[in-house]
């Protein structure tokens, strides 16, 4: 293998790989890129087992090839090259030689025949919407589960429609729910599938802003394929059942709090210093025209933050998790948000007040004050 790549369409590559490579793997070559030439461009590989990715750049390719090389060490070297043509080859004896302008190095590889087999896709696939893909994942993927033990909790429910995508994450303790009503081509049925966090993570990336057309998918029995322009993401399927979201959605919240999401957004903040650091609780003091929230903490102190509201009903006492709405607002880029309530005991349903073309619901249960 022989060829020579621009720093930059190389750099940019690797970095889409590395986000897939282990960081602490015990099969040595699990930590390795696969290189391959093909005709005028250099293919990158990378894969944990559960979720794979390929990109692939222009290159000048001398001798065709392939090899295996340190995934960290390679990027680290190209990172800190200078912005220049890169000659990259490798021996027999799996050594990979580098050459930039004035720096040389030799990395040592490890035989290619040990790198696994990347699934193929088959079929025409479905068309998703890159900008509609990228807000469901990031307004929904902070309330997967990170108990690993919670199977079926550890990524996104993703429906498609033939009229729009829905997509539902959560934790047991609070539910993010993501629609969009919009035709889907060539969809004729209800497609339901699970799809695990860390490929949700590398598709914000490869979904990353200034991305635009659609995402080409497919699956087979065992894998997903997710093609973004001239990258392919590949990652094992979820199995199991997912909870019905449907039954946690509250119907009967008839108390509706209308608050400015910065000023909501900024007494959460400030009142989540002082509240205890295992349950992060907050009590929320609901009454005709304003939101008290406070915190308390016998080692540390307490807190008293006052928000204006739109609020004319009964006086409602709650508690809630101020991590679980600061992820909410977060991620909001609506002026402001609407809580509604029916008791101390009954979940939370926070949405955006716009209407927009993206239908948000977040539930969130109550906590004990």
């Amino acid at each position: 293998m022989d060829f020579i790549v621009k720093k930059t369409d190389f750099l940019r590559e690797l970095q889409y790989a590395q986000g897939v490579v282990e960081k602490k793997n015990t099969i040595p070559i699990l930590s390795n890129l696969l290189l391959e030439t093909t005709g005028t461009s250099v293919k990158v590989t990378a894969t944990d087992l559960d979720v794979s990715i390929q990109c692939s750049c222009p290159a000048q390719v001398k001798v065709s090839g392939a090899a295996t090389v340190s995934a960290r060490k390679l990027f680290e070297i190209i990172r800190l090259l200078p912005e220049a043509d890169i000659h990259i080859k490798s021996s027999e004896r799996e050594w990979i030689q580098i050459v930039c302008e004035r720096s040389k190095f030799k990395l040592a590889g490890l035989g290619k025949e040990n790198f696994p087999d990347i699934p193929s896709q088959n079929g025409k696939g479905i068309l998703l919407p890159v900008v509609t893909l990228r807000y469901m994942i990031t307004h929904s993927i902070f309330a997967i589960t990170q108990e690993e033990s919670r199977y079926t909790l550890n990524g996104a429910l993703l429906l498609i429609r033939p009229n729009g995508l829905t997509m539902v994450a959560t934790d047991g303790h609070r539910l993010a729910l993501v629609t969009r009503n919009e035709e889907m081509v060539g969809v004729n049925t209800e497609v339901r599938i699970l799809v695990p966090k860390k490929a949700l993570v590398e598709l914000t990336k490869l979904t990353g802003e200034g991305t635009t057309g659609s995402v080409k998918f497919t699956n087979t029995e065992n894998h997903l394929f997710f093609e973004v322009e001239k990258r392919l993401l590949v990652s094992r399927v979820l199995a199991g059942q997912f909870p019905n979201y449907e039954m946690v959605i509250p119907r009967d919240n008839d108390k509706k709090v209308v608050m400015t999401r910065n000023e909501f957004l900024d007494a959460l903040r400030r009142a989540a210093v002082v509240a205890d650091e295992q349950s992060r609780v907050v009590r929320l003091s609901i009454k005709a025209g304003q939101v008290d929230i406070s915190s308390t903490h016998t080692d540390v102190g307490e807190a008293r933050e006052i928000v204006v509201a739109d609020y004319e009903g009964s006086i409602i006492e709650i508690g809630f998790n101020a991590q679980y709405l600061l992820d909410f607002l977060n991620v909001l880029e609506t002026e402001r948000v609407s809580f509604e309530l029916r008791d101390a005991e009954t979940q939370g349903l926070l949405q955006p007040t716009n209407h927009s073309e993206y239908i948000y619901n977040y539930i969130v249960m109550p906590m004990k004050i």
